[in-house]
């Protein structure tokens, strides 16, 4: 799991990465277009301002300032936007309000925003063809190219901003998922004990009444509530862990949002990328036609930009959970060698008709190249189209400037658009992993802390209830106090099972030795517990730790062994505190010493598996054995190193003359 979550952060990252990588290579290509067309450093500095609020909100510090001024920031960007109509009129850049247009898709309710978005492509159209022309001239493409650009720098901007946002957001909601998962599962968990063992312990309580009420003027009848009383008790101990276990299956379905996020992601990032795909497409399809007088030049353009984009789609669809569509290798050559051999021939005359399209293929090098070689061809294809122009025609700079920063952002817009819907998918599949992980862990250590909590409260009410039952005509004030006591013990079980459904079980070492000696003692069961002079700190963790531990080891003496004598001993060995239990109930003693061995768990028992866990957790150890008839658990636990002052022994915590 920590696998997912690594995962998970580097993908977080890499969205995040991809709209501000995106406009920073856009705005050099934006400036060479500004100062080519004779707006000088004005232009220049206009134009780099018009990326610095888009770029301040794909920065999250960024992003919280934008949604306190989303309007004053929209205005300012919006005079940011027609200003430069003013000083420069048809010289200014062309497309330039297709970054207004991606922040009103960012910003703006969805149905009010690409109104809007559709409006400011008419507003830059009415600008070029109505008021100042087309320039430099007023062919189809520089027509074509008034509506294309904005939507082709609107779109992507909004895409990778958005596709990148529902990253971060799936990522951040998994803990809030992961919380309601494990909430549900303590309320089933809870209801599960309520009905089951809650419903067994009001039996038990029950029939103790009965058996008090009874116990004068009818001892066959308080025997017999008694006897039903205990039978019903180990059959809740028998039935703790199967009831926290039952239902496997477990509702660790994410809820709906989850379904919306990762369903709305890959369309999203689809329509982006198909609109971009075809507006591009379409336009480059144009400019064959405006620069060349049909014949074989048209014919062979429009093959390429057909082959180019068809090739595209196939490399952006087909690449799903890190697997490559077939024959990438084959289709990626042809994908990035067609356009540049034909740019390269078309060199002589300056012909620019098929420079936008390497972007694609561009794109597909970053999808598809695996490692680092991944990076270089991409720069080695965009920098085809940019070096060996500047190097022919060093008077048009400019433009080459322009061509490499066209090539560069949009082949990271295709491969942002194409990478983003599986990484949104893996982290929401990640997500959905650390769900059903937390909910099996905490299915888990419920069924760890029913079997450890409840265990001994359980048998002890058994326990009671036979005990009772024998003193009843012989020490009737005996009885009493074991049917009181009794009472006591279920309403306390009935707590613990609170304790086992919210996971805070607040034991307490001194309270649990305490409650073995009374326990023990009832069972008539000799007990020798020693407290060991103690110089390190018993922390909050180490404490509840072995008062778990020695819960579960008086449990396990009290269903498995018949004892005459128990042994508690509890000392510290350097940054080590170590308890041992240790009874002589050991069914089978051989007639001579027997070497210690391992003791494995009962068939079916969960007690030792489950404190082996526990101890485990915390960097500690256990070992169970028997030798010469003795059953021994050895259970060690790490020290913190002891605080300033006066150091915290064991003999502060745990009083042995305790009752």
């Amino acid at each position: 799991m920590g696998g997912g979550r690594s995962r998970a952060a580097g993908a977080s990252a890499l969205a995040w990465a991809f709209p501000t990588v995106f406009l920073c290579l856009l705005l050099p290509a934006r400036i060479g277009v500004a100062v080519g067309l004779g707006t000088g450093l004005a232009g220049a500095f206009m134009a780099a301002a018009l990326f610095g609020l888009p770029l301040l909100y794909t920065i999250p510090r960024g992003r919280r300032l934008w949604d306190a001024y989303t309007w004053p920031l929209l205005t300012a960007q919006a005079v940011l936007t027609y200003v430069p109509f003013l000083v420069f009129g048809g010289q200014w850049a062309v497309g330039l309000s297709g970054l207004l247009g991606g922040l009103l898709l960012l910003t703006v309710a969805p149905r009010v925003s690409w109104l809007l978005l559709a409006t400011i492509v008419a507003v830059e159209a009415v600008l070029r063809l109505a008021v100042f022309g087309v320039y430099p001239e007023g062919g189809a493409q520089f027509v074509s190219w008034v509506f294309v650009v904005p939507i082709d720098m609107a779109l992507p901007l909004f895409g990778l901003v958005r596709l990148s946002s529902l990253v971060a957001e799936l990522r951040l909601a998994r803990t809030e998922l992961a919380d309601a998962a494990v909430t549900e599962e303590r309320l089933r968990t809870a209801a599960r004990l309520r009905a089951t063992v809650g419903d067994r312990l009001e039996a038990v309580t029950a029939h103790a009444g009965a058996a008090l009420a009874a116990l004068g003027p009818d001892p066959d009848r308080a025997r017999a509530h008694l006897a039903e009383a205990a039978r019903v008790a180990r059959q809740a101990t028998e039935q703790v862990r199967q009831t926290v276990v039952a239902d496997p299956a477990g509702r660790t379905e994410p809820p709906t949002p989850w379904r919306v996020g990762i369903t709305v992601a890959p369309r999203l990032a689809l329509l982006v990328l198909v609109v971009d795909l075809g507006a591009f497409a379409g336009h480059h399809l144009v400019v064959v036609a405006d620069e060349f007088d049909g014949g074989p030049a048209v014919t062979a353009g429009v093959g390429v930009i057909a082959v180019v984009a068809a090739l595209q789609a196939y490399h952006s669809l087909g690449i799903r959970a890190g697997r490559r569509p077939r024959a990438w290798a084959a289709t990626l050559a042809v994908q990035v060698l067609l356009p540049i051999v034909v740019i390269a021939v078309t060199f002589a005359d300056k012909g620019t008709s098929l420079v936008g399209m390497v972007g694609f293929p561009a794109g597909s090098l970053l999808l598809l190249v695996p490692g680092r070689w991944a990076w270089l061809c991409f720069t080695a294809v965009v920098a085809s189209v940019s070096v060996p122009r500047a190097l022919l025609y060093p008077d048009e700079a400019p433009a080459s400037v322009y061509f490499m920063g066209l090539v560069a952002s949009t082949g990271l817009a295709v491969y942002g658009l194409s990478r983003l819907p599986e990484l949104a998918e893996e982290l929401a599949v990640a997500r959905q992993e650390l769900t059903r992980a937390a909910a099996d862990a905490e299915r888990l250590r419920a069924a760890r802390d029913a079997h450890d909590l409840l265990g001994l409260g359980l048998s002890v009410a058994a326990l009671k209830c036979d005990l009772a039952g024998r003193l009843i005509g012989r020490d009737n004030a005996g009885a009493r106090d074991e049917l009181e006591a009794l009472v006591r013990l279920t309403t306390q079980t009935r707590a613990d099972i609170q304790a086992v459904t919210t996971g805070e079980p607040a034991l307490s070492l001194r309270a649990e030795l305490g409650a073995a000696r009374k326990v023990l003692a009832s069972a008539g069961i000799d007990v020798d517990a020693r407290i060991g002079p103690a110089a390190e700190t018993l922390p909050a963790e180490a404490d509840a730790l072995l008062a778990t531990v020695l819960r579960e080891a008086i449990a396990n003496v009290l269903r498995h062994a018949m004892p005459a004598q128990c042994e508690i001993d509890l000392s510290t060995r350097g940054d080590e505190v170590v308890l041992r239990v240790s009874n002589d109930g050991v069914a089978a003693v051989q007639p001579n010493r027997q070497p210690a061995r391992p003791v494995e768990p009962v068939a079916g028992g969960r007690g030792l598996s489950n404190l082996t866990a526990r101890v485990a957790s915390v960097g500690g150890g256990l070992a169970a054995s028997t030798e010469d008839g003795r059953f021994t658990l050895d259970v060690r636990a790490p020290l913190p190193p002891a605080p300033a002052g006066r150091p915290i022994g064991l003999a502060d915590v745990i009083d042995p003359a305790a009752p």
